[in-house]
């Protein structure tokens, strides 16, 4: 009774309760192991094609993040599922991995937004994130106009913090496991697919936008495309900034879930299907995972011990971006692989 009093005049005083104390938990000892990082994002909530895949896990804590060690195909491995939703805080993951973890590349299957118009790009379709960018990173003047970078005058020796590029040499392993993901693949009827064949498309030459915007609004869309030029809306450039910090490379494949150019009548982009099929978000993430998974099973080893970069400057000329699905080299040795 004495300690119901007690809370209460202390409430009526305007005074707060004291936070929930959590025991601190020392950081962990950095393991050495050559690992690949995998960053699997909070939504949507459909973690079985990994997590199957990972062999005796160990759970790692630091602070809020839980990762999980094994082996994927035999390839020692570290991944996170993202406590919450959101690129920040899935980079800041990212951060915690890179620094507890010896990491060779990291790696993020994920999911996008489409900002091609229709018939040109839908549900399914597979984007390669050749260079990531941040396009809610603009001065937006008086008159409207936006400038890339929200600042200006870049001082001698500062941080690169504008496109981060994948190596071509992953960009190549990645590409063919794209391919013989999507020739085994059949886009269901509601997503609209753009082949005839009903296979995702590949955009091997992705540009992917990363923000903490989700626009279904056409006018914002066109003003950043014009000014960034990407064609899909959530590639994960955060984390590939954190990756380069530690000059580690980074890997990204995103899956066309929804499209408010493809779909401009439905609610966020989303095309709805039958509701006994995964709805277009599973979709695209089981897509996601899956290039992943062949990309290990047929490329850890290479992954593990390749010297590979991060790149700050185009390693590619800047034609290849203007058709994305045209590969030129990139499946050249797909055959000659395992």
């Amino acid at each position: 009774m004495l300690l119901r009093v007690v809370l209460f005049l202390t409430l009526l005083a305007g005074g707060a309760l004291p936070a929930q104390q959590h025991a601190k938990v020392a950081p962990p000892v950095y393991d050495r192991t050559p690992r690949l990082g995998i960053l699997i994002p909070k939504g949507p909530p459909d973690y079985a094609l990994m997590l199957d895949a990972l062999q005796e896990p160990k759970h790692v804590r630091d602070g809020s993040f839980d990762f999980q060690t094994g082996t994927i195909f035999g390839i020692p491995v570290v991944l996170i599922i993202q406590p919450a939703p959101g690129e920040v805080l899935r980079a800041l993951g990212a951060m915690a991995m890179l620094h507890d973890f010896n990491l060779r590349v990291l790696l993020y299957p994920g999911t996008s937004g489409g900002l091609l118009p229709k018939g040109e790009m839908a549900p399914g379709d597979i984007v390669l994130g050749a260079k990531n960018v941040d396009h809610g990173n603009f001065y937006l003047a008086r008159d409207g106009h936006m400038e890339p970078g929200e600042f200006v005058g870049v001082q001698p020796g500062q941080l690169h913090v504008g496109p981060l590029y994948a190596d071509p040499a992953l960009l190549s392993l990645l590409s063919c496991s794209a391919s013989r993901v999507a020739s085994t693949t059949v886009l269901p009827s509601w997503a609209a697919p753009v082949r005839h064949d009903a296979h995702p498309q590949i955009f091997f030459f992705g540009i992917q936008g990363t923000s903490t915007i989700w626009s279904d609004n056409k006018a914002y869309s066109e003003a950043t495309k014009a000014v960034f030029h990407q064609i899909d809306e959530d590639g994960d450039w955060y984390s590939n900034l954190a990756a380069s910090l530690y000059d580690i490379p980074f890997l990204e494949v995103s899956v066309i879930s929804n499209s408010f150019y493809a779909f401009p009548e439905a609610a966020r982009g989303t095309p709805v299907g039958p509701v006994t099929e995964p709805n277009s978000h599973v979709m695209a993430q089981r897509i996601s995972n899956r290039i992943l998974l062949d990309l290990i099973a047929r490329n850890g080893k290479e992954l593990l011990t390749g010297l590979f970069t991060n790149p700050v400057e185009s390693p590619y000329p800047a034609a290849d971006f203007d058709d994305p699905r045209d590969p030129h080299d990139l499946l050249r040795h797909c055959q000659e692989r395992p």
